[in-house]
């Protein structure tokens, strides 16, 4: 993952465009006299990350693959990082699509695809079966209905 360096004084002075870099995707790590002190990554980024890890941690815990829809998000995640954890574990497992898991985090498949890669997550390319490519089709109409 490529980053920009900042020292700190330059953060103080440039917060608001460092943000704004930082929001489109562009990891920030803060120096002070050259040495790396702090990284500012997109939150959303920084979940993916941390479901990533959680899933390699105990990819015991994706062995099953259940139906995920919206309202069992609701019901089974406390959080955030729970509902991430949840939809990247599945997609990882091989029991989600990308167009599916995209939707489920509220998100496009191509935006989904573009933070996966920046953050050098394992992406799986292509439906694996009939009822993935099925519920691609169904996920891309959707975001279709609801644009």
């Amino acid at each position: 993952m490529e980053y920009v360096r900042v020292r700190k004084t330059d953060l103080a002075r440039n917060t608001s465009q460092i943000i704004r870099n930082v929001l489109r995707g562009k990891t920030t790590v803060i120096e002070s006299h050259g040495q790396p002190e702090v990284a500012m990554i997109d939150i959303v980024d920084f979940q993916l990350q941390r479901a990533a890890v959680h899933y390699f941690g105990a990819p015991q815990e994706y062995e099953k693959n259940f139906e995920i829809n919206e309202a069992d998000l609701k019901a089974l995640s406390s959080d955030d990082q729970t509902h991430y954890d949840l939809v990247l574990g599945h997609y990882m497992a091989l029991h989600l699509s990308l167009a599916r898991a995209a939707e489920l985090l509220g998100m496009s498949s191509h935006e989904l695809r573009m933070r996966l890669v920046r953050l050098d997550i394992p992406l799986r390319t292509g439906p694996q079966t009939a009822e993935e490519a099925q519920e691609e089709i169904e996920a891309i109409q959707n975001l279709e209905k609801d644009a």
